[in-house]
């Protein structure tokens, strides 16, 4: 007689992924106060006069703390869980060619913000292969610490507002709703108030047109995306309202927090870094196309830009 083996083993896989609601809910505050209060010990250790700025070392030194306040963190944590890609909600299909799609946007916006700010003949236009923002190094130099910075940058957000989508999903009580009710709720929401935000801090200053393409291209990548979502699934609140909360805070904190720095700018960051999110979590929660939030994040780090989930001091792009 020959006994089926197969339902037991995804009865043991299912119990080896579950996360208790406190264990969760401790993942997530692990995670988000890395990232939003790491800065604060980088900024004391910089402060030493043998701390290595600019140059070669400098900047692969920057690069290493980019990758510790975000995505070293969770994928710690996903491991002392016994978790692997269901940490990240990325254990379903790998059905990465429906987010090519959502490419489209990012890409527009990121051509036509260099275009705007740095001309049509700059480098830039080739996006971290431009060589921008490295200063003192030759170009070939230039073009391989670009290519470090838009792998570390990418993964690093990736890792990061995945983690917190799916222990978000876990740790916190929340109604369920539809995934497109999110998407039009949350993404809209936070178009809206990015518009207002951005056209406040516009004013008297010349960022009006960088501010309408920001808005734009985070408008057209939540339409987009409720094309590419279109499912009846539904997902807790949390899901969404856990990254867009944190990251949110980050780029708050990011512009010198509520007192101290440009309040403004902050919050005009972070809501267009909560849409992005947004976008992220419904993508994941509808499992069969959460691996189209790969190629979304490789393009949202090859032309840095507010829609990047991690605040403008991880990748110095001006907003």
């Amino acid at each position: 007689m020959v006994v089926d083996r197969r339902p037991c083993r995804r009865l043991l896989a299912s119990r080896a992924v579950y996360v208790s609601r406190e264990d969760a809910r401790s993942d997530v505050i692990l995670a988000g106060a890395t990232t939003l209060f790491g800065g604060v010990v980088i900024g004391l250790l910089s402060a030493f006069p043998f701390y290595p700025r600019g140059g070669v070392t400098g900047v692969a030194l920057d690069l290493v703390w980019i990758f510790v306040l975000t995505g070293l963190v969770p994928l710690l944590l996903a491991r002392y869980r016994d978790q692997r890609l269901g940490a990240f909600g990325l254990d379903g299909p790998r059905a990465w060619r429906s987010g090519l799609v959502l490419v489209v946007p990012v890409a527009a916006l990121g051509v036509l913000r260099q275009f705007v700010s740095l001309g049509p003949g700059d480098t830039a236009l080739l996006g971290r292969i431009g060589g921008a923002g490295f200063s003192g190094v030759g170009t070939t130099t230039a073009v391989v610490l670009g290519l470090l910075a838009f792998v570390v940058t990418s993964f690093g957000a990736l890792l990061l507002t995945t983690f917190l989508v799916v222990r978000g999903r876990d740790a916190f009580r929340s109604p369920d709703v539809s995934l497109t009710e999110l998407l039009r709720t949350f993404g809209i929401g936070a178009v809206a108030v990015a518009l207002v935000l951005g056209l406040m801090r516009s004013l008297g200053a010349a960022q009006l047109l960088p501010t309408l393409l920001q808005v734009a291209g985070l408008a057209a990548l939540v339409l987009v995306a409720d094309r590419v979502v279109q499912t009846r699934r539904m997902a807790p609140r949390a899901a969404v309202l856990t990254p867009v909360i944190v990251l949110g805070v980050a780029h708050v904190f990011a512009f010198g927090g509520l007192f101290r720095g440009d309040l403004l700018s902050g919050l005009y960051a972070g809501a267009l870094a909560a849409g992005t999110a947004t976008v992220t979590a419904v993508l994941l929660e509808t499992r069969e196309r959460a691996w189209a939030v790969v190629p979304l994040y490789l393009a949202l780090h090859w032309w840095p830009s507010c829609l990047s989930p991690l605040p403008m001091e991880f990748f110095a792009a001006a907003c």
